[in-house]
């Protein structure tokens, strides 16, 4: 075996050696992070932004792995642990699901009554109003020779409880003549003083309206507030 030959097989070796040291470091460090992170294991979070007493759909989670380690003893492993609730309160996307963080759908407490109504499926709801929401109860009054029509909140902050599918609803003008329109059917939770002024204005108004409060607006707004008046010499 000549030099060359002979300074060939040493780099070869060299080559082999540091090879098997590479393997073997890189062996031990993934040891040492699995050691560390341990095993893994799935968790309910968030995708978006949820509002308070928002209903938990499917589309608005997901179940992501994470290191088992760092997972709280309360924390939801599955969506059908959490679809179906509600928030108890606003949550940010990717927060990870945990006991108490979610409460069933608010019901009728004591002191207040469940109350539905059919609302204009367009200018009542238009798909926006969902259980949990609160909303304000606006009604239009048609005017006379003595009073101008009026716009006006009868409920104000009323609970949403549950929200039906829009279906025809037949009815009738003053003079008697028939229409057909669509109406969805919407459940409240209401003092009993609200209850009797929705059912009054139910069946006095021209038309229903619900305006979607915004998450944690509990403001109440003064009797100025709550009516618009029509001009009285266009009728």
């Amino acid at each position: 075996m000549n030099p060359r030959q002979r300074r060939g097989a040493l780099l070869l070796v060299l080559t082999s050696m540091g090879a098997i040291v590479v393997f073997f470091a890189v062996l031990t460090f993934v040891g040492d992070v699995g050691s560390k992170v341990g095993p893994m294991t799935g968790v309910v979070q968030f995708t978006r932004d949820v509002a308070a007493l928002e209903p938990i759909e499917s589309d608005m989670v997901t179940v992501v792995e994470v290191p088992k380690r760092w997972v709280p003893a309360t924390a939801l492993h599955s969506e059908k642990d959490v679809v179906g609730l509600v928030a108890a309160t606003a949550y940010t996307a990717g927060s990870t699901l945990q006991t108490g963080m979610l409460v069933p759908r608010p019901g009728v407490q004591p002191g207040y009554r469940e109350v539905a109504i059919v609302v204009d499926a367009e200018t009542g709801v238009a798909g926006k109003v969902k259980p949990g929401n609160h909303v304000d109860i606006i009604a239009t009054v048609a005017g006379d020779d003595a009073t101008p029509a009026r716009s006006e909140i009868w409920v104000s902050n009323a609970l949403v409880l549950e929200v039906g599918l829009p279906a025809d609803v037949k009815g009738s003008d003053s003079a008697g003549n028939f229409s057909t329109s669509r109406g969805v059917p919407v459940t409240f939770a209401l003092t009993s003083a609200d209850a009797l002024r929705l059912a009054y204005i139910e069946s006095f108004s021209v038309k229903l309206r619900l305006a979607l409060r915004g998450a944690g607006d509990d403001q109440e707004q003064t009797p100025a507030d709550k009516v618009f008046l029509g001009d009285r010499s266009a009728h």
